[in-house]
């Protein structure tokens, strides 16, 4: 499965901040003790969460396709599996208010297609559209701001709500992007561990929330498989998952462990 090296920008170990000392999730606990040598102590200091309101982004590269403030910026003591646009770990969070979008007389003005064509390009993306607020997850808070100037840019119609344009933002970050997430675009990666109503392969891009995680490989790999094959591929999958206690849950108890990841191939 492909990595996700570059897109999550890769900092120099620094030393853990005392704020996030007994945190269990090493990649959380670093970021945020990176965000605080950043933009200093946060306004909310929780015991599994550091909350900064009011950020102004300070950013080395400069981004065309970027928000340049950012209303609620977060951390949370936590592990989130995610695998578009390849695998990753969510930790981080960036809200801004939209006042577009905000309800009025109690009643959302978003276009409901709109929130479910988000939700299809992938499941970073939250909307409240009571509040008119957008938050986008990730592991860093560049991959964040991006995602949410592509959420502006739909709502107000500069943009298709399209995995083809997210993932084209995305890639703009050329020094933050490897030659392997470029790959991922071209090749379309399909879930053999389920079907369709037509019977094909569904395309990958869960946030694994449902038992039995996904086990994905590129279509084209998948089309020279045998349906015996993808049924062991699978269930080594699933076993694997099942015992480190995963089972394909999106969970918060990841304990900082990297995803499971099997060959499509059992070992002789």
């Amino acid at each position: 499965m492909i990595k996700l090296k570059s897109l999550i920008i890769e900092q120099e170990e620094k030393k853990i901040h005392s704020l996030v000392s007994n945190w269990e999730n090493k990649k959380a606990q670093e970021y945020a003790s990176l965000l605080i040598d950043k933009y200093g102590e946060p306004n909310v200091k929780g015991g599994k969460m550091l909350l900064w309101r009011d950020v102004e982004l300070i950013d080395e590269e400069k981004y065309k396709y970027k928000v340049k403030k950012i209303d609620k910026l977060y951390v949370l003591d936590e592990h989130i599996e995610h695998s578009f646009p390849a695998d990753h770990i969510d930790y981080v969070y960036s809200m801004i208010a939209i006042p577009e979008i905000q309800a009025k007389d109690g009643k959302s003005t978003i276009e409901p297609d709109l929130v479910g064509k988000f939700a299809g390009v992938t499941g970073s993306i939250i909307i409240d559209g009571l509040k008119g607020e957008a938050t986008a997850r990730c592991g860093d808070t560049l991959a964040n701001d991006i995602t949410l100037q592509f959420v502006l840019d739909c709502i107000n119609g500069k943009a298709e709500p399209s995995k083809e344009e997210y993932g084209n933002r995305i890639l703009s970050m050329k020094k933050a992007v490897s030659e392997n997430l470029r790959k991922w675009f071209s090749d379309k990666w399909v879930n053999i561990g389920k079907k369709d109503k037509s019977g094909k392969h569904p395309p990958c891009g869960t946030s694994g929330k449902k038992r039995g995680y996904a086990k994905c490989v590129p279509a084209s790999k998948a089309r020279g498989m045998s349906k015996k094959e993808k049924e062991s591929a699978t269930r080594r999958k699933r076993a694997a998952q099942n015992k480190k206690g995963r089972g394909g849950t999106s969970s918060l108890s990841g304990g900082g462990k990297k995803p499971i990841r099997v060959s499509t191939k059992p070992k002789k």
